[in-house]
């Protein structure tokens, strides 16, 4: 059996954020500090579920979040760190101040996989793509054609 969502239960309000609601949360947050999000949207006077409180604090509304665009550096630490712990996202944004696990993630699926996979890096294994097509071509001692 399936767990409904928890915002179906009480007719709660999903989808985009006003900047009333933004208004609201950031306010109850300033004078109460982060604590028990199930709480929260009740006592900010907001319909929305914790859930989706907590994450749009975590995610859009926390001071300390950089929402300007990613640094040749930062790029040069996600692609050293991908290559060294694979996707972790959220162990990667730890190394990046005010970025998310989400912002992250996000950021390595749009441009530095894709400019590893235009420079024949192969961005999972970080392999050059000529090596993954000779091994892959070697599987089970089977002799290339």
């Amino acid at each position: 059996m399936v767990r409904p969502p928890c915002c179906d239960k009480l007719n709660l309000k999903r989808g985009l954020w006003t900047a009333q609601e933004d208004a609201k949360i950031l306010a109850y947050v300033s004078k109460h500090g982060t604590g028990n999000w199930t709480a929260v949207p009740k006592k900010a006077g907001l319909k929305r579920c914790g859930k989706s409180c907590r994450l749009r604090w975590t995610n859009y509304l926390r001071p300390d979040l950089k929402h300007d665009s990613f640094t040749p550096q930062e790029e040069e630490m996600i692609v050293r760190l991908h290559a060294a712990i694979g996707s972790r996202w959220s162990i990667i944004a730890q190394q990046l101040p005010g970025r998310t696990d989400n912002d992250v993630k996000n950021h390595w699926n749009s441009k530095p996989s894709k400019k590893l996979s235009e420079m024949g890096i192969d961005p999972v294994t970080h392999k050059p793509l000529s090596q993954i097509l000779t091994d892959y071509g070697n599987i089970g001692g089977i002799p290339k054609h």
